[in-house]
């Protein structure tokens, strides 16, 4: 799988690459080139999988089996969601009125971000450790995607993260999350937040 800038300035782009570019050369965001298609008996393979296993069989589609092999990628994703509160990682509770609710709070800050961000700190680990690189992340926040992220890389040997927040402006949990975490390759900041009005 081969991904491209939604500008049309940047293509070819393998998973790797983008993974460590962010937005692309031209300030596009890198989407797949194609989305693929899932058929009905490979749907129904699939319904009684973990949600660990099923996300494999899902991220694979876009990820090339030369990039990051099947059983290195199911070894990722468990260790992913290896600190997820239940098994089920993203269960599926039953209401009355036929209503159901998808609870994506069951990661190590309660953040549906979580549930990405978990892949992508060992998606960064996996690349970095073949390349014996090392990668820092630089994390600006008000709140969860500090936290989230900061749990997606702490005690990983090959990346850092610095994260910039601004103080007395983030929920106490979420700075409590990030303040209190003593791993040597997290770091954050709490700077202030100045305000400017503009006068006309």
């Amino acid at each position: 799988m081969k991904y491209r800038s939604t500008r049309g300035g940047v293509s070819d782009v393998t998973f790797e690459e983008a993974l460590f570019t962010g937005y692309a050369a031209d300030g596009g965001i890198l989407l797949p080139v194609s989305i693929p298609t899932v058929n009905k008996a490979t749907l129904e393979k699939w319904r009684d999988l973990s949600f660990q296993d099923l996300a494999t069989e899902i991220v694979s589609l876009f990820i090339s089996e030369t990039e990051i092999p099947k059983e290195d990628l199911q070894c990722l994703i468990k260790n992913a969601y290896a600190s997820f509160s239940v098994p089920e990682v993203a269960p599926v509770a039953r209401l009355k009125d036929d209503v159901t609710i998808l609870e994506l709070f069951h990661g190590k800050t309660w953040s549906f971000k979580d549930v990405a961000m978990s892949c992508v700190g060992q998606f960064y680990d996996y690349f970095c450790s073949k390349r014996k690189q090392h990668y820092t992340i630089v994390v600006g926040t008000s709140g969860d995607t500090g936290s989230s992220a900061i749990e997606a890389v702490r005690g990983l040997e090959w990346v850092d993260i610095v994260v910039l927040l601004p103080r007395g402006r983030c929920a106490k949990v979420q700075e409590l999350q990030m303040t209190t975490v003593l791993e040597d390759n997290v770091h954050v900041f709490r700077g202030r937040s100045t305000c400017y009005k503009s006068h006309s």
